[in-house]
């Protein structure tokens, strides 16, 4: 027995290590679309080759001898589950290579939708977009992505590696609404990656068109200081964004009652300086806004043409004075000189 044991492995150590297989498959890989074809020759690149043949589900050709290439053909691919391999018969063996062969399908349809939710979303609110492609395979390469507009928001592989039949998938994405999403459009994108044998072309949704309530924010600062000057009209703009539109009341410092505006610029006449409150508000909140319009002082030029007028009518009053204003405090258009206690005279 152990004399037999011994030969057994003296005649394993004399055998040559076998080399690689020489088979050359051209393509070396296919991706086809279920139902489409599939074309590949088989080439042996030794010498030695006694006859070739393909084993297959589909297309299988046995051993036929004196070739050096054979051709694999399938016209419609009808299987998702297909691994053609090639063999060659060399003299006292036979070496194989495989082909590997990926089928796959485009989806029916992707869509999108929103979750357990009806009407205009509110601002900080938590809500659920579902992303749904149905029949497409192979599913471990696809993937399913959510995009605002053409910006990623959220991007998900699915891994069921032991699955190539097309089947169905459903993904919620969860988010918190901002007011940027008021109007926005969201759409999911589902596709199949193949890495080195490529990508193949996005199904995509339709679009979801979100609408987002939140409070009115104001597009100035919050309060301002202004100043009224003489003779000039005024506007106080307390435009602010918000969803719903919203409504605008002003109270001003000449009336006690609460004036209901619907646009956002106040034009009324400012013949009162003071504080001037604007209240902007919607179902989603209220905001105040404070104007405190101050007059401005008269402008030193015409302060001087007042003071210049003043004092060109006393200049005017002196000049008069001196000479029509007579010693006894009368006026008269002929004063004369005169010696105070002499006699006058008129002339005969």
């Amino acid at each position: 027995m152990i004399v037999i044991l011994l030969s057994c492995l003296i005649v394993y150590a004399a055998k040559p290590a076998s080399t690689s297989c020489p088979l050359e498959i051209t393509p070396n890989f296919v991706l086809v679309p279920f139902g489409g074809s599939i074309s590949a020759v088989c080439k042996s690149l030794s010498s030695q080759s006694k006859g070739m043949g393909w084993e297959s589900p589909v297309g299988a050709k046995g051993l036929v001898k004196g070739v050096s290439n054979l051709t694999l053909q399938i016209d419609s691919l009808q299987r998702w589950y297909v691994d053609p391999i090639c063999f060659v018969n060399l003299n006292g063996s036979q070496c194989t290579k495989d082909l590997p062969v990926t089928v796959y399908k485009m989806p029916d349809n992707v869509s999108i939708s929103l979750e357990s939710h009806v009407g205009p979303l509110s601002e900080e609110q938590l809500f659920s977009v579902r992303c749904e492609v149905n029949q497409i395979a192979p599913i471990h390469h696809v993937s399913l992505e959510l995009l605002n507009g053409n910006k990623r928001v959220d991007k998900i592989w699915f891994n069921d590696t032991d699955v190539k039949e097309p089947v169905s998938k459903l993904i919620r994405f969860l988010l918190l609404s901002k007011r940027e999403y008021n109007g926005a459009q969201f759409h999911c994108e589902a596709r199949i990656d193949l890495g080195p044998l490529g990508r193949l072309p996005e199904t995509s949704s339709e679009p979801l068109e979100l609408i987002v309530h939140y409070a009115p924010t104001f597009s100035q600062p919050t309060n301002e200081t202004l100043t009224l000057q003489v003779g000039s009209q005024m506007s106080l703009d307390c435009s602010a964004s918000g969803n719903p539109q919203p409504e605008y009341s002003w109270k001003t410092p000449y009336t006690s009652k609460v004036l209901t505006e619907t646009q956002s610029v106040f034009n009324s006449s400012f013949k009162h300086p003071g504080t001037y409150e604007c209240t902007a508000a919607n179902s989603q909140g209220t905001i105040t806004k404070r104007f405190t319009v101050t007059q401005a002082p008269r402008p030193r030029r015409t302060l001087a043409l007042v003071l210049g007028l003043f004092v060109g009518l006393a200049v005017v009053l002196c000049i008069l004075g001196y000479f029509f204003v007579t010693p006894q405090g009368t006026y008269s258009c002929k004063k004369q000189s005169y010696t105070p206690g002499s006699a006058t005279s008129d002339p005969i």
